[in-house]
C-alpha cells in the first residue's frame, strides 16, 4: 500500500512527502516536476488534465492521497487558479475514489473583510461569490467540492505557513525591507495565528493515523503572535536582513496598495500580492485550534516567541 502526495515539488507537499518517506512508507509524488526526494517515486501528472493510465494504475494500492497541489501566488491568473484548485481537485478525487483523502486548504476560506478572532472551522468557507479575488475563491470552491464528493475527507486549513523552504508570506515581507526598515500596516501590532510547516506535517501524519478524522481542521502554532515580534525573530533565524519595524497607517496602506494595483494594470503589469498583504493585515486573524487537538490528537509547537498581549 502506498501514500500519494500531489504537489510534492512544492513547499508543503514536499515536506509531507519527506515525512512519510522518513517513516518508510511507500510514497508516490504526483506532480509535473520531479521533487527528487530520497525514497519518493515520481509520476508525472498535470492535474488540470484527467489522470493518465500510469496514475490510474496506482489507485488500487493507494492508502491515502494528500492533495497538496496548488498555485503559490496570490496574483496568479484566475484561469490558472481555477484549473489547478478546482478542476485539478476534481481530477484527483476521480482518480482515487477509494483512498483516504486529505485535502490541503487554507484559512483564506474565511472572510478577509472582518477581524477574525478565535474562529472555529464552521465560520468557513464563505460563499465563493463573496471573495473579491480568485486566490481565496478557488480555495473555497475546492473545499466545497471535496465536502460534496468525499464528506469523509479531512481538510487542513493552516494559517500563513512559514519555515525552511517557504515561498510566500515571510519571503514577501523580506522583499519589502528597504535600508533595514520594514513598514507594516499598524506597525505590525496585529495578533496573528501563524503555522510552522512542521506543524502542518504533524497534522498530515495524524490524518493517516486517525482514519476517522473528517471535515475541516484549523492548523497553527498554539499561541497567536504579535506580527512584529514574529517577523523580527523569524528573520534573525532564517538569516534575513536585520530589520526595524516602522508604522504606516492601515487605511493609508490600503489606499496606496489599491492605487498602485490600478496603475500597474494600466501598464499591464498588475500584481495583486501587495494589496492582498495589506488587506490581510487590516485586522487580527486568530483561529480556534481545539479541533486539531481533540480529533487529530496532536499538540503543535510554538516555533517563534509567544506574544504577550497588553
Amino acid at each position: 500500500m502506498a501514500v500519494i502526495v500531489t504537489g510534492a515539488s512544492g513547499f508543503i507537499g514536499g515536506a509531507i512527502a519527506r515525512a512519510f518517506a522518513d517513516r518508510e512508507e511507500p510514497v508516490y509524488a504526483l506532480c509535473r516536476r520531479d521533487p527528487q526526494i530520497p525514497g519518493v517515486s515520481h509520476q508525472h501528472w498535470d492535474i488540470t488534465q484527467p489522470a493518465p493510465a500510469a496514475v490510474q494504475s496506482l489507485a488500487g494500492k493507494a492508502t491515502a492521497v494528500f492533495h497538496c497541489a496548488g498555485v503559490a501566488s496570490v496574483s496568479a491568473d484566475d484561469d490558472e487558479l481555477y484549473g489547478v484548485r478546482v478542476t485539478g481537485t476534481r481530477n484527483v478525487l476521480d482518480a482515487f475514489p477509494q483512498a483516504r483523502i486529505v485535502h490541503l486548504s487554507s484559512t483564506a476560506v474565511y472572510s478577509m473583510a472582518d477581524t477574525e478572532t478565535e474562529l472555529w472551522e464552521e465560520a468557513g468557507p464563505k460563499d465563493p461569490t463573496e471573495f473579491p479575488d480568485a486566490y481565496s475563491r478557488t480555495h473555497a470552491l475546492a473545499e466545497l467540492l471535496v465536502a460534496r464528493i468525499r464528506p469523509d475527507a479531512a481538510i487542513l486549513r493552516p494559517a500563513a505557513v512559514y519555515g525552511p523552504g517557504e515561498t510566500m508570506f515571510m519571503p514577501y515581507l523580506a522583499s519589502l525591507v528597504k535600508k533595514g526598515v520594514l513598514r507594516l500596516p499598524g506597525g505590525g501590532r496585529q495578533k496573528l495565528t501563524l503555522t510552522h510547516v512542521d506543524n502542518v506535517v504533524r497534522a498530515a501524519l495524524a490524518c493517516l493515523d486517525v482514519s476517522s478524522a473528517a471535515g475541516p481542521f484549523n492548523i497553527g502554532d498554539p499561541t497567536p503572535y504579535r506580527l512584529k515580534d514574529a517577523v523580527v525573530t523569524h528573520f534573525a533565524r532564517m538569516g534575513y536582513e536585520q530589520v526595524v519595524i516602522d508604522t504606516v497607517a492601515k487605511d493609508k496602506a490600503l489606499v496606496t496598495a489599491r492605487l498602485g494595483l490600478r496603475v500597474k494594470r494600466v501598464f499591464k503589469r498588475g500584481n495583486r500580492t501587495r494589496l492582498a498583504l495589506v488587506e490581510f493585515l487590516q485586522h487580527d486573524r486568530t483561529f480556534n485550534l481545539s479541533r486539531q487537538q481533540r480529533v487529530l490528537g496532536i499538540s503543535t509547537t510554538q516555533h517563534l516567541i509567544p506574544s504577550r498581549f497588553q
